[in-house]
């Protein structure tokens, strides 16, 4: 195995790789080249950008088992005042209709604010701002930050004690995504730091469904497809997962791209065969080397997914397609 990683990343642009698969609850590593000019290792700390989200919305789950937090119940009617003023639909906004990428608030806001492009659960629209409004309020319900519910519910027992849900700074976000440094620093849609070891362990955790992280009711829920990703037939969305669905096989999966540092990761589990692949790369053509090693890794596995994701400049948060020049 380390031959071939070793062999693929060396035909691609990728200087630093971390490949982890679990097989029956068997969880082994791969660390190939340099991050930032250190070797890359077990320590290794990685920004895994939206690889976040996941983690997330199991805290979130966690919250709606709980009995603090309904699916269904517009999540304005939690709040003492609006989430913000002025924008179409948000009162009918749930958690759901984030979970789901389907509360037609866009991925990011522009210089022109926030706004809604449809009513929610009309249609799928992969939208960051949706888990924004959503942390808003599991924050104020708790009387807490999600860094530290997630530490104390998903990190320490699942033995992930190296993650943490860092604050960002305006320098770290960059100027497109700085207004969150002063909103949602430890921000639930991108800010997760981990180790490939620690994910790879919450990646095992989401393959079964007598997992303590969630009840199977909920972990069925979680990865039940709510709603098709656009025009890509076999691609569907959970409650934080997305989802494959090739004749009799399904997997759910995530990506996450992240500018400062340059990441680009996938992770992908096939509950059914109890395997999972994780996959942390240091460059932005780096789910092309993902996609080589998931094929190699395990033969014959269709990857839908990947329609959608590449090229990258073909990618449209709707599950679109770009309209011929």
């Amino acid at each position: 195995m380390h031959d071939t990683l070793k062999t693929l990343m060396q035909a691609s642009p990728v200087t630093g790789l971390a490949v982890a698969t679990v097989t029956d609850g068997t969880i082994h590593t791969t660390y190939l080249g340099t991050w930032d000019g250190a070797p890359i290792t077990a320590e290794t700390i990685w920004p895994v950008a939206s690889l976040t989200k996941p983690v997330f919305s199991v805290g979130v789950l966690q919250l709606v088992q709980q009995g603090l937090l309904e699916l269904d119940r517009p999540l304005q009617a939690y709040l003492p005042q609006p989430y913000l003023n002025g924008v179409d639909f948000l009162d009918e906004i749930t958690a759901r209709h984030t979970l789901t990428h389907t509360s037609g608030l866009p991925n990011w806001r522009d210089s022109q604010g926030l706004r809604t492009g449809f009513r929610p659960g009309s249609r799928f629209s992969y939208s960051s701002e949706g888990l924004n409004y959503l942390q808003h309020v599991v924050e104020y319900l708790l009387s807490k930050s999600m860094a530290e519910y997630l530490r104390e519910h998903l990190f320490l027992p699942l033995d992930m004690p190296t993650t943490i849900l860092e604050a960002e700074t305006e320098e770290s976000l960059g100027p497109h995504l700085g207004f969150l440094a002063a909103t949602l620093p430890a921000n639930g849609a991108l800010s997760l730091r981990t180790t490939l070891l620690d994910y790879a362990r919450f990646v095992e955790a989401m393959l079964t469904s007598d997992s303590f992280l969630l009840g199977s009711e909920m972990h069925r829920a979680m990865l039940m497809p709510h709603i098709s990703v656009g025009v890509f037939e076999q691609l569907h969305w959970g409650l934080g997962w997305g989802l494959q669905q090739v004749d009799h096989e399904w997997s759910f999966w995530h990506w996450g791209a992240r500018g400062l540092p340059r990441t680009m990761n996938v992770a992908v589990g096939w509950p059914d065969r109890h395997e999972a692949i994780l996959i942390y790369t240091n460059h932005a053509d780096g789910l092309y080397l993902c996609r080589e090693i998931i094929q190699a890794t395990f033969p014959g596995r269709a990857l839908p997914a990947f329609d959608w994701l590449l090229p990258a400049r073909d990618w449209r948060a709707d599950g679109s397609r770009p309209s011929p020049v």
